[in-house]
């Protein structure tokens, strides 16, 4: 583990020390700390950001009022994001009940939104790649976006989706050839 990852668990472990004993102003470093990487797992998910702010503040209200009974089983991190992937699953059902469609890709994006646009080539690609994503079973979906977008690690994967190592290797690796496959055959491509 590098350095940089034991400092940021140490400092979690003291936030989060902190909160649990009710200092409401030490909960304002876990959403500092937080709030763009959730912010950018939920955003890629949903495709929406104004549905990606509303999650991201409904996952720190509930971390909030559930941090008492944070046991420490896994990272403090892995916590978090597993609520924002139970809020995203929750958004991405409702929306599917309601027919909604996602905002239009082209509309631009407000200030609010953490500055990572150097890292967005294009808004295209970005849309066709979040579709493609989206089209794949939640199987599938699941395990690539924890990977990708939360950057969890597949012991983390397989904890959160409470499966074994290698069923989270499978499941990657064959969500990998089929977006691949998808991608290639440009049927998502306007």
């Amino acid at each position: 583990m590098s350095s940089i990852s034991q400092q940021r668990e140490e400092q979690d472990r003291q936030i989060l020390s902190r909160c649990q004993q009710g200092d409401a102003e030490a909960f304002r470093g876990v959403i500092e700390a937080y709030k763009t990487p959730l912010y950018h797992f939920i955003f890629r998910w949903v495709g929406q950001q104004e549905g990606a702010e509303e999650i991201l503040q409904d996952v720190f209200l509930k971390a909030f009022r559930q941090i008492k009974n944070f046991r420490g089983e896994a990272k403090f991190s892995t916590w978090l994001f597993q609520i924002a992937m139970n809020r995203c699953r929750d958004f991405y059902r409702s929306a599917r009940t309601r027919k909604e469609e996602a905002l239009d890709p082209e509309m631009p994006v407000v200030d609010s939104r953490p500055k990572e646009d150097e890292l967005l080539q294009s808004r295209r690609e970005i849309e066709n790649l979040r579709s493609a994503v989206e089209s794949l079973p939640s199987i599938y979906r699941e395990a690539l976006s924890m990977r990708y977008f939360a950057e969890m690690s597949i012991e983390e994967i397989a904890k959160n989706l409470g499966e074994g190592l290698s069923n989270i290797k499978m499941r990657i690796s064959r969500g990998l050839i089929k977006l691949k496959a998808k991608l290639e055959k440009g049927a998502l491509l306007p």
